[in-house]
């Protein structure tokens, strides 16, 4: 996931002449055993669950660490002494808000969702214990300005808060990207692709059809999708249905980014987007759709190419793009002139200022 991977690379990054740290992770899955093999030794790491509990024993567990009284979940949560302790999931936050220590709070999406919650009776109590809970926060870390106006939109919260870009580890990916490919041929076509959770907010049934759009009025381009979700048998399902899909779309299980020529994001909702983040490191030109996260990324437009959020948009973009190689090579240029802001020493040092002040 997006917000481990950025744990992970945090971890790796750290001064630990100057941190000694603890990771607290709710439960373990066998999905983390790669993450957690990547961790420095230096890190200790504890588990409040050996096992991850069924489906609504989780919802039960989320509401009891949000409504049980503080003071006795953060027993049960972290019974040691920290000088700060740093929240990466709001689950966490509800018990932690009773520590003695500096909390910081890192939120790791775009909170959009603020925005278009119904004001029913429920929703309105929520925010307003959330809201409590919250404000025993010293410190709030956001990964756009577009995420701090949705909160504080809400909240009204007068903790500091920073704007920090997620730390990526852009020589791992470089690394990556130099690894040999066995199970796929990039031949002349242009390549396009997605890498993205397969659910139903990032879009990806909507850019299937687009592409299968522009495949039959004769464009010639192969597209890669990469990653795994619960739409991945309906996206199966759809490319199988149609000849000209099946014969040019690939569903992958991992990026390779480097080899291919175009990165697009058709996300309905998108916070900050880590994969965006990854292929402009690679210098791949990018084509997303209109939402927070990506278009601050892109800075509105002048380092990738923007377009209406809907399958109108998309179309319109990926044509442009695919009928004018000069324009994709203008993109391509603007990624590259854009690869300082993610810089990885640069933003850990960062947000090790962040959490020693």
């Amino acid at each position: 996931g997006g917000v481990e991977t950025v744990i992970v690379n945090t971890l790796k990054g750290i001064n630990y002449n100057k941190f000694d740290v603890t990771l607290f992770i709710l439960y373990k899955t066998p999905e983390e055993e790669q993450n957690i093999k990547r961790i420095p030794h230096n890190v200790k790491i504890k588990y409040l669950f050996n096992n991850r509990p069924p489906g609504y024993l989780q919802r039960v567990l989320y509401y009891c660490l949000m409504l049980l009284p503080p003071i006795l979940t953060s027993k049960v949560l972290v019974r040691e002494k920290y000088e700060s302790i740093i929240t990466t999931k709001d689950v966490f936050t509800y018990p932690v808000s009773a520590k003695k220590c500096q909390k910081i709070m890192w939120i790791h999406n775009g909170l959009e969702y603020l925005n278009s919650e119904d004001s029913s009776l429920f929703n309105k109590l929520k925010n307003m214990y959330k809201k409590i809970r919250y404000r025993k926060f010293e410190k709030i870390i956001f990964l756009t300005n577009s995420a701090k106006n949705n909160f504080y939109g809400k909240f009204n919260i007068k903790s500091k808060s920073y704007v920090l870009p997620n730390p990526i580890n852009t020589k791992r990916i470089e690394e990556l990207s130099r690894k040999t490919i066995n199970d796929y041929v990039f031949d002349e076509k242009l390549t396009i692709i997605c890498s993205s959770r397969l659910s139903v907010e990032k879009g990806i049934e909507r850019l299937l059809i687009t592409c299968k759009r522009l495949l039959e009025e004769g464009y010639d381009f192969r597209l890669l999708i990469i990653g795994d979700g619960p739409q991945k048998q309906k996206l199966f399902d759809i490319i199988s249905l149609h000849p000209l899909l099946k014969k040019n779309t690939r569903l992958m299980g991992f990026k390779y980014m480097f080899k291919s020529n175009l990165y697009i994001s058709p996300s309905f909702t998108e916070g900050y987007s880590l994969s965006i983040a990854e292929a402009i490191v690679l210098g791949l030109p990018i084509l997303s759709t209109d939402c927070a996260g990506p278009s601050e990324l892109l800075n509105h437009g002048e380092y990738g190419m923007i377009v209406e959020n809907n399958s109108d948009g998309i179309y319109k973009g990926l044509k442009q793009l695919l009928s004018n190689p000069q324009l994709l090579e203008k993109y391509k240029r603007k990624s590259e002139s854009r690869i300082d802001f993610f810089n990885y020493e640069t933003n850990i040092r960062l947000f090790e200022n962040i959490i020693s002040d």
